[in-house]
């Protein structure tokens, strides 16, 4: 469970125009954190095609069972590195918190999570692609924050269901 030692909160309603169509139905909770370091463990893709994710978490799910000490009811976490915004490729890592030790479950890597400061966005899960856009499009542009170095991460509660409407769904950015 991620550990946070202070928090800063913001409301931002988010507006889009397309087409001179305004869109002011996505609000997002903006909290800046400062989290302690924590390991996880999971499976990881490179690829260039986001629905790549869910087959991830389809492979992963049924294998949390083979981490010591992690049960298949506890957090999860989806952490996203190396994005390329010429040719799109990232890494994304399917994983559970762990601190154990020995040789890893066949196929799983380990990830240091740095302690620091990050924005932590919360809104609704069907709108991801939405709050991304924002996030990364406007957001870290006219913030007062640059992107951090740390790893950026999607956090999912024990009692998240991402298929029950209006369930929401928490993305850390790591900020300085």
């Amino acid at each position: 469970m991620l550990r946070i030692t202070a928090a800063l909160l913001i409301l931002l309603p988010i507006t889009h125009v397309f087409a001179e169509e305004v869109d002011q139905s996505l609000v997002i909770e903006v909290e800046i954190v400062t989290i302690e370091g924590f390991s996880v463990i999971g499976l990881e893709i490179h690829s260039s095609d986001s629905l790549e994710i869910m087959t991830l978490w389809e492979a992963f799910t049924p294998r949390i069972q083979e981490i010591p000490g992690v049960e298949m009811d506890d957090d999860a976490y989806g952490v996203f590195w190396g994005n390329d915004e010429l040719s799109e490729d990232f890494s994304y890592l399917a994983c559970v918190e762990s601190d154990m030790t020995g040789p890893l479950p066949e196929g799983m890597i380990m990830l240091n999570i740095p302690g620091g400061e990050y924005a932590v966005f919360t809104f609704p899960f069907e709108q991801v692609e939405e709050a991304w856009g924002y996030i990364y499009g406007e957001w870290l542009l006219v913030s007062a924050y640059e992107h951090g170095e740390g790893y950026d991460f999607e956090y999912y509660p024990a009692d998240f269901i991402p298929s029950e409407e209006g369930v929401l769904m928490q993305l850390y950015v790591s900020v300085e």
